[in-house]
């Protein structure tokens, strides 16, 4: 039972579709990464948005990942491949409810000299909207000291 703990970079990139429009959201920031037998964790604040800061908790296992936010924005996030999640997104304007669909997870692993990958595929309804098209990429890498 081996802990491996890497400082990292990482650029969380999300593009929602929603009746033809397109709309790209890109963060980029350092974090953690520790990984322990088949589960990962990665963690990192977002840093001076509107909100403050958001404090970010991703765990990957196998088919299932769950992002955690909290500070001014609060949610919970779950993602099984095809499966139907619910949770309730938080922020200072109010609070709603989102059902997630989850279409497909792709992972790759952090390993030497390569990156980390997540890709999730997912529908949301927000509030029994109509369901929005998202499309989350995840890349890690370790940080390289100069």
């Amino acid at each position: 039972m081996k802990l491996v703990r890497k400082n990292i970079s990482i650029e969380l990139r999300t593009v929602i579709e929603d009746q033809g429009e397109k709309e790209l959201s890109i963060i980029k920031q350092t974090g953690t990464y520790v990984k322990k037998e088949n589960i990962e964790v990665i963690s990192f604040i977002e840093k001076a948005n509107e909100h403050g800061n958001v404090e970010n908790l991703i765990t990957i296992r196998p088919n299932k990942i769950n992002i955690k936010r909290s500070g001014k924005v609060e949610m919970n996030q779950q993602f099984i491949q095809g499966k139907q999640t619910e949770c309730l997104y938080r922020h200072p304007y109010g609070s709603f409810l989102l059902e997630i669909m989850t279409k497909s997870i792709t992972h790759q692993s952090l390993a030497d000299d390569k990156e980390g990958k997540v890709i999730i595929q997912y529908d949301v309804k927000l509030d029994k909207e109509e369901s929005r098209h998202h499309h989350l990429t995840l890349t890690y890498t370790e940080e390289k000291l100069t």
